[in-house]
């Protein structure tokens, strides 16, 4: 029985040479006009949905090693081999005391090896079925690993608007509206204005620290991806191993 199994590719594709999707450039635009420097509170949470989702799915792949039917199908497929080559070893050379002990012990031998074959295919027929139980739930779990995998690569798209977004939001910040301030505040001597350059300094250090974040859990994406498309493999390879 052959069972085909499709992988999806990830969801939510980014454009040519890394560059956001249109859909994705006005997603942008929205997380960056969100950005507000008076709502500290809103910056602390900034993409921290993401990240708990990456962090989910991280967790999902690492009980589905724990769980794996990998060690178990290994295990069966060992001790079926171990018999097969045990019941080949009690197994007589051919010879001239094979023909002497044919006359006298023939009958006795013959029944033996009738019986430890007669055990040998009921335990064979109990292990082949056990592997085939596990090569399906082997199966069922490579399809819900690709369906991690979407879930993973979506919300890995999706710290890449939080990170484009939060870094030209910082740009900004950075290049513009602090530039501009400082100028006022040296030109004024306005100690007010000085303490707002202060006050927005102290933001766009904890916006940086924000996106620092992010982009250690964009990395976690991408590594979880490959460890899913890793088990994947291996699950598919030893799923067809137990069907040969």
């Amino acid at each position: 029985m052959a069972d085909e199994i499709t992988w999806g590719g990830p969801a939510k594709q980014m454009g040519a040479d890394g560059q956001l999707t249109p859909e994705q450039n006005a997603r942008k635009e929205e997380i960056k006009a969100n950005i507000q420097w008076t709502d500290m509170q809103a910056l602390l949470q900034y993409g921290v949905g993401v990240q708990r989702k990456i962090a989910g799915c991280s967790e999902t792949i690492l009980a589905q090693m724990q769980n794996s039917d990998s060690v178990h199908a290994g295990d069966l497929m060992q001790e079926l081999a171990q018999k097969i080559k045990d019941t080949a070893a009690d197994q007589p050379e051919e010879g001239i005391f094979d023909r002497i002990l044919f006359f006298k012990k023939g009958r006795r031998m013959r029944q033996k090896m009738a019986r430890q074959y007669e055990i040998l295919e009921v335990q064979m027929d109990r292990m082949e079925q056990e592997l085939e139980q596990v090569r399906m739930r082997i199966l069922k779990d490579i399809i819900l690993l690709d369906g991690l995998y979407e879930k993973n690569m979506e919300s890995y798209q999706d710290l890449q608007v939080y990170i484009a977004a939060g870094e030209e939001k910082l740009d900004e910040l950075q290049n513009h509206t602090l530039q501009n301030l400082r100028g006022e505040a040296a030109d004024q001597r306005n100690p007010m204005k000085a303490q707002a350059v202060r006050e927005l300094e102290d933001v766009g250090n904890r916006l940086e620290q924000k996106l620092h974040d992010l982009k250690l859990s964009r990395a976690i994406a991408l590594q979880a991806a490959l460890q899913i498309r890793m088990i994947q493999n291996h699950d598919k390879m030893l799923a067809d191993k137990i069907q040969m």
